[in-house]
């Protein structure tokens, strides 16, 4: 049983999705960022479903009182979402409207198939015959259909074809909108006005070429969607392949039970009944969520920017780092000579591309060892390793089977690894590798050297591009053996590492943070100075946040930044005036995780690829690496400094998680830490204290 204020992951998760329909609300954001986060928010929406719905569901269907689940009661839990969902999907559909007719008045309009104007009909004919047409593979429905087989994941048109004149049956079919083209088509331009049309609509417009044999000449075409239950189940028995678990489980991802049914509200019901028992999805009142025309309004985040910056955030072009030196080019004397942290996107994703590629060629480069939980599509890290291994150079690589929505990305991967003599550990049995970790080894003056990158993200030159991460370089030997001691693991399960720096779950990762965490209450309660820094992305762990409202309470300075899930009560009583958090939602994606403990004055600086959750401490491999270096120790700091300054994106997280955003005072101007970030990094080159 919980004894102690604690919000459910999904409710607080809402509520940061609340944090970024706030942003598209938000008039001083660039008109087409704001239609970027609508979509943004649709995608969240769409794994909250296939993820947390569907997992509350089972919870709820086991029936076990929440004592022994440990968690707030599942039902309650369904209840205040489902409350939260309906009243945001409301809410959703006025910004969209708002933004969209923001977008005619900068003379960008969005138009339907009837109002295609006629000297466009030619050219969107051609179009829908030559790049639509050859898609579309109508399936026809009768009352006895079952379609369960159809994924969940594209948006389907449902429509019924009828005649203008005489009598005769209507037929009904579903046509599945294509995800290999793009959802948004640009019009030739008329005038200074940009017409855009949704797929959707252009086979609206061409559904009398789709049915043209069948001689029906009268069309209505609904949106339908439905997002099933995306949790993948596997055996502890390793014996078996988990190769073969991998590919049943991604089959029966598409097949999962349905938990969110969208379609279009002017929909006849008769036919949204004979659509619903042919898919074999008739669930629940709370499983159907009448709409709008159009559904997978996830897509808004690729919607055509039309040529313009004026409505863009200016692009971000990264700064250069200052212990990288660029006229001698060769990291790895850089990196021996100093550590370097590299704050990114705020410093380009290259440059851990450029050490690989280093490695690949290096002559003195012997082995070269990484975990691969997310990489890119078509991953230049991946080129490097693969490019490594060609050169001679013995290669490893942790591919982390399970890492969601990844699944057949890492499983083409490992294929191609093996197929070019990379050694490939298909993951640990039961525990999910979550850290993020590189050892490279070469050969120095006859010695065995290693050089370490320890990052708070992924090994992703894409994600790298919008997501807040920390990534270290160093060459101390002591974290090198740490590294090797992990990959040790990886390799024999049975032999714990023994680390001297590192701090790994499912090990010591739980312990270690109720050490630091007491040991601040010890402080506090000694008339000591006490102070705990945490900037994650999720925050749902009971035991770690009984402590910190034990730590609050004795008078711990607690400041927090977190992204998503948040189990808190700041305005618990005697706790609410030393805890405090905030969450930035803004142009890039704060991903980052930095702890700093005061420890007495001799802080403690910590990057993690851990948020505090059950699992990351209890089933998955996570890794808080320390920053030993006192200039990147201030970087650190005075990174988080700027954050909790924010007064222009941040959001105040209280009580109520009402998102209420911080405001500056008559006495200090604006500060948005994004900008303020880089503005700070832009001017550290010429201020390392140890600089040459």
């Amino acid at each position: 049983m919980i004894d102690i204020p604690f919000r459910s992951k999904e409710v607080s998760w809402l509520s940061f999705n609340s944090r970024v329909l706030q942003e598209a609300r938000l008039p001083e954001t660039p008109l087409l960022e704001r239609v970027k986060f609508l979509g943004i928010y649709s995608s969240n929406l769409d794994e909250f479903f296939r993820i947390r719905i569907a997992t509350l569901r089972r919870l709820a269907r086991l029936g076990l009182p929440p004592e022994k689940l440990g968690i707030p009661d599942p039902k309650e839990t369904l209840q205040k979402v489902n409350q939260t969902l309906k009243a945001e999907s409301r809410l959703f559909n006025e910004v969209y409207d708002q933004v969209f007719e923001s977008l005619r008045e900068e003379r960008i309009r969005v138009i339907t198939d009837k109002e295609v104007p006629p000297s466009l009909e030619k050219h969107l004919r051609d179009y829908f015959s030559r790049e639509v047409l050859p898609r579309l593979m109508p399936i026809v429905i009768k009352s006895t259909s079952m379609l369960r087989d159809l994924q969940d994941q594209p948006m389907y048109l449902a429509v019924k074809l009828g005649r203008k004149v005489g009598s005769g049956r209507p037929l009904h079919a579903l046509i599945e909108i294509p995800t290999d083209i793009p959802r948004f088509h640009v019009l030739p331009k008329i005038g200074e006005e940009k017409l855009v049309m949704y797929l959707d609509d252009v086979i609206r417009f061409g559904l009398p070429m789709v049915f043209e044999p069948t001689h029906y000449d009268t069309f209505e075409a609904y949106a339908v969607k439905f997002t099933r239950d995306a949790e993948m189940e596997f055996d502890n028995d390793f014996m078996d392949s988990l190769y073969e678990q991998l590919s049943e489980g991604l089959k029966a991802r598409e097949e999962g039970d349905p938990v969110r049914i969208n379609y279009d509200a002017n929909m006849p019901k008769p036919f949204l009944r004979l659509v619903m028992n042919a898919l074999d999805v008739v669930g629940d009142e709370d499983s159907k969520f009448p709409g709008a025309r159009y559904h997978n309004r996830k897509d808004l985040i690729k919607f055509p920017t039309l040529g313009r910056g004026d409505l863009q955030y200016p692009p971000l072009h990264p700064v250069p780092p200052p212990r990288i030196d660029t006229e001698d080019n060769n990291l790895f004397r850089s990196i021996r000579t100093r550590d370097i942290l590299l704050h990114l996107p705020y410093h380009s994703f290259h440059h851990f591309l450029d050490l690989l590629r280093q490695a690949s060629i290096d002559p003195l480069v012997k082995t070269i060892r990484m975990t691969q939980y997310r990489l890119a599509k078509d991953s230049f890290v991946a080129r490097a390793l693969i490019n490594a291994v060609r050169n001679g150079k013995e290669v490893t690589v942790l591919v982390e089977p399970t890492a969601r929505f990844d699944e057949q990305n890492n499983m083409t991967w490992a294929s191609r690894y093996r197929d070019a003599g990379i050694r490939v550990i298909w993951g640990v049995p039961g525990l999910k590798v979550h850290a993020k970790l590189c050892l490279i080894e070469r050969i120095e003056l006859g010695v065995l050297r290693s050089y370490s990158v320890v990052g708070s993200g992924n090994f992703n030159e894409v994600t790298a591009k919008i997501y807040t991460d920390h990534m270290l370089f160093t060459a101390n030997p002591e974290i090198g053996e740490d590294l090797l001691q992990i990959f040790r693991f990886f390799d024999r399960n049975f032999e714990v590492p023994k680390l001297r720096h590192l701090v790994c779950a499912p090990f010591t990762l739980r312990s270690t943070i109720y050490g630091a965490i007491d040991a601040e209450i010890a402080a506090a309660q000694a008339g000591e100075k006490a102070q705990i820094w945490i900037k994650i992305n999720n925050l749902s762990d009971v035991e770690v946040v009984r402590r910190l409202y034990r730590a609050a309470a004795a008078g711990v300075d607690i400041r927090l930044i977190i992204r998503g899930m948040f189990s808190l009560d700041t305005g618990e009583p005697d706790c609410s005036i030393h805890l405090n958090a905030i969450g930035i939602v803004d142009q890039l994606l704060e991903h980052a995780r930095v702890l700093i403990f005061h420890n007495g004055g001799k802080r403690r600086f910590y990057l993690s690829s851990a948020d505090f959750l059950p699992r990351n401490f209890d089933s998955r491999c996570e890794v808080l690496c320390p920053i030993l270096d006192p200039w990147l120790q201030e970087q650190l700091g005075r990174y988080l400094e700027i954050q909790w300054s924010d007064t222009v994106k941040a959001r105040v997280l209280d009580s109520s998680l009402s998102n209420r955003l911080r405001q500056p005072t008559d006495t200090t101007p604006p500060v948005r830490a994004q900008a303020a970030i880089l503005e700070y990094l832009s001017n550290l080159e010429h201020q390392d204290p140890q600089g040459a």
